[in-house]
């Protein structure tokens, strides 16, 4: 019983409410109806505002990380470059010793007496083994090289 009395305590019926209809009820009805198409109309607003910056704003992000990934990718190029660019030097270094080296006549003497086996006058060659499989594997390390 106590909870019927607190249900029907709570609950108020609609059916014994009439309004009253007097000019200040009616203004404070048209107040509210005005503030809330008023409220309707700054969200709407706001929302307009919210849809256009994020127009704006999504565009420009995506922009913002395509260059940053660009700039990732630019970044490695250049390592891989400077890399290469060490190794061309570094290569570069030994093709000028090298030519350096083949300036000199005694230089050109002794590499053509150990490649191609001449002679000065009165000179024998005696060919060893150990010598042999160490220019066949220079010559090899050759082709390797300059199949590369």
């Amino acid at each position: 019983m106590l909870q019927k009395q607190a249900k029907t305590h709570n609950e108020v019926p609609k059916q014994n409410i009439t309004p009253i209809k007097n000019d200040y009820t009616q203004e404070q009805t048209l107040k509210k109806k005005i503030n809330r198409s008023i409220q309707q109309k700054a969200r709407r607003r706001m929302i307009v505002i919210l849809l256009a910056g994020m127009l704006i704003i999504v565009p420009l992000a995506a922009n913002i990380i395509n260059n940053l990934f660009e700039i990732q990718t630019m970044g490695e190029k250049i390592s891989q470059a400077k890399e290469t660019n060490q190794t061309l030097e570094e290569e570069n270094q030994d093709l000028k010793v090298q030519v350096g080296l083949l300036q000199d006549e005694e230089y050109i003497a002794k590499l053509a007496r150990s490649r191609y086996y001449l002679s000065k006058d009165g000179e024998i060659i005696f060919s060893l083994p150990e010598d042999n499989q160490s220019k066949v594997a220079e010559k090899e390390a050759l082709k390797e090289k300059s199949e590369q």
